[in-house]
């Protein structure tokens, strides 16, 4: 079942942003609390945050933060958080966040990263969606040097 998150939801979501980012690990310390705090942040209206559950379990979320837009007279809508520990579900969350950007009329960019070396399946899905124009980011992480 795809429904708005609650805050009796934040533990599991947290799990699921740490789970998220240690499939390929930044050199960097997880803050479960700024984790907690954002995502709290999530829950209110003007932002998004659904997540999956099956059988009583969080397993997937989505969580996106709405703010006013540096290059645009608009809203630009930033997913935070967007992964699912069963199959089929994230494209179920996708699909719910993709129907709320597009009913929101102030929202003139919606950014979803992908990892360069996810299945390119995925990026056809998002296109099929609506997020259709492909970006290239690069990104600087400081911390341990390997």
């Amino acid at each position: 079942m795809i429904r708005k998150a609650k805050p009796s939801d934040l533990s599991a979501i947290v799990d699921l942003a740490v789970a998220s980012v240690s499939i390929n690990p930044f050199p960097v310390k997880i803050n479960r609390e700024a984790m907690r705090d954002t995502a709290e942040q999530c829950l209110q209206p003007a932002h998004f945050m659904m997540v999956s559950e099956i059988d009583g379990v969080v397993v997937g979320a989505v969580a996106a933060m709405v703010q006013p837009s540096f290059w645009y007279d608009k809203l630009q809508c930033s997913v935070l958080l967007h992964y699912s520990t069963k199959t089929g579900e994230w494209a179920k969350l996708m699909r719910e966040f993709s129907r709320w950007v597009k009913s929101r009329s102030g929202i003139k960019v919606a950014i979803v990263e992908l990892e360069a070396e996810n299945d390119p399946r995925m990026i056809q899905f998002m296109a099929r969606i609506g997020f259709d124009r492909v970006s290239q980011n690069v990104c600087y992480v400081r911390g341990i040097q390997q």
